[in-house]
């Protein structure tokens, strides 16, 4: 039997078609349902849908959609709109974010209500179609100074060579989720050039040999408490430069703890980046063997006013936003406990959240704080070129699969445009390999999966 077009059997067209908007809405959730779960021999709900959608088309338009301008058009394929980066992809470590996907389209248009200002899903040409708008996520890479100590007893102990092959390790494992670089205290450099590179023996020969003593010894005192350098600045994939400084290098020398890390909150914590540049979250990571020595003591005893103002130094790092890890050497032994405590204090001004320092005894455990503390600090955070208006219309996916808004295990809006990985989906970024980060910008709701 023919029906007219848009009524239902057994109901009055005119009562029926003036529909409120709720019904609108549930008419829509009802047809973006059938449609995602290809039910589509659910015939009788699909019609009802199909009919009251076009009833209410002419009454309320759909959430975050204006209604279709005057005129003929003509939708075509596109682009997301201009004001967003569209389809580019960054590569942030060893992993692959982009914003890619295809755009579909659904509905009427949408206008940016301020096409500078937050993202929003449109066609931009004019048409009547609303287009998926794809945003870039960019990784925030945090920065990581490890600050290594190579003092006389690191060699005495023999606890230098494990540490450099632990640290050429864990910088080759992670260089491309975290920007490494290194600082060695006291300043190897300043080792090298004692004397103009010459020694007692020399100065049996020199015109003044009693001048030349003199001289080398005061040049020796200044070597063995000679504040740490960078050596090898902040940066990407580092592991092969760093890597090569330690192939030279060699302990010796007092512990300038102090000095080292006050020069650290001159020159890193107060880095500003350019005007296209994101702040970094900053960590130094301090590994040492003995309390600080330098430079009251002289690189031969510690004293009150070395410890204080080596507290001080870690506190302005962390005033300035730098937090600090500390590793220490054979702390747990008899007679130790003088330097756990002090390198507990550091811990607990660092910022970390750690009340205690990270006691290591050999190669093995030094490996697995470091990547105990690293894999805590690699980022599940990736900053979004635009801020979209409705973070439950932003699609994020995971390796090509969605993970939903505010799931323990998914993503979370932190701010106006920072994506957060949450739980599973955090811990399987970390994991390592190549991993892939879409958000897309729906014209709908994202329903969860």
């Amino acid at each position: 039997m023919h029906r007219p077009t848009g009524v239902l059997p057994g109901h009055n067209r005119d009562r029926d078609l003036r529909v409120s908007v709720s019904t609108c809405r549930t008419a829509r959730r009802t047809y973006v349902t059938i449609m995602k779960k290809a039910r589509l021999n659910d015939y009788q709900a699909l019609g009802l849908a199909c009919v009251v959608i076009a009833a209410c088309s002419a009454e309320e338009p759909m959430a975050g959609v204006r209604r279709r301008a005057p005129g003929p058009a003509t939708p075509t394929a596109g682009a997301a709109t201009g004001y967003l980066n569209a389809g580019s992809t960054a590569a942030v470590g060893g992993s692959s974010f982009g914003a890619g996907g295809n755009g579909g389209s659904v509905g009427p248009t949408t206008t940016p209500t301020n096409p500078a200002g937050p993202s929003t899903p449109t066609k931009g040409d004019g048409s009547d179609v609303c287009e998926i708008a794809r945003l870039t996520a960019n990784q925030l890479i945090p920065d990581m100074m490890i600050v290594l100590d190579r003092s006389g007893s690191m060699e005495d102990a023999g606890r230098w060579k494990p540490s450099v092959s632990a640290v050429r390790r864990v910088t080759m494992e992670l260089g491309t989720q975290i920007n490494f670089g290194l600082a060695l205290f006291p300043d190897p450099e300043a080792s090298r050039g004692q004397n103009g590179g010459g020694g007692i023996l020399d100065c049996l020969t020199a015109p003044d040999p009693q001048m030349c003593l003199d001289q080398a010894d005061s040049e020796a005192a200044k070597a063995v408490c000679a504040p740490g350098k960078v050596v090898v600045p902040i940066g990407a994939n580092q592991a092969s430069a760093i890597g090569k400084v330690l192939d030279t290098a060699r302990a010796s020398g007092g512990t300038p703890t102090s000095d080292t890390l006050q020069s650290l909150v001159q020159s890193y914590a107060t880095g500003i980046p350019g005007p296209d540049e994101e702040q970094h979250p900053k960590f130094v990571l301090l590994v040492t063997d003995g309390m600080p020595t330098c430079p009251t003591g002289r690189g031969m005893e510690t004293n009150q006013a070395d410890l204080d103002a080596s507290n001080a130094a870690i506190e302005a790092l962390t005033m300035q936003g730098v937090r600090t890890y500390v590793i220490g050497y054979d702390t747990t032994g008899a007679g130790n406990e003088m330097l756990a405590t002090t390198l507990d204090g550091f811990a607990q001004r660092g910022g970390t959240g750690d009340m205690m320092h990270r006691a290591v005894e050999d190669e093995a455990s030094l490996l697995l704080e470091l990547q105990r503390i690293t894999s805590a600090v690699a980022s599940c955070s990736f900053n979004l070129d635009k801020a979209p208006q409705r973070p439950d219309f932003v699609l994020v996916k995971l390796d090509g699969a969605q993970i939903n808004l505010d799931d323990p295990n998914g993503w979370r809006l932190q701010g106006d445009k920072t994506i957060e990985l949450t739980g599973q989906a955090c811990n399987s970024f970390k994991s390592g390999g190549s991993h892939g980060i879409e958000a897309l910008v729906q014209c709908e709701i994202v329903l969860p999966n």
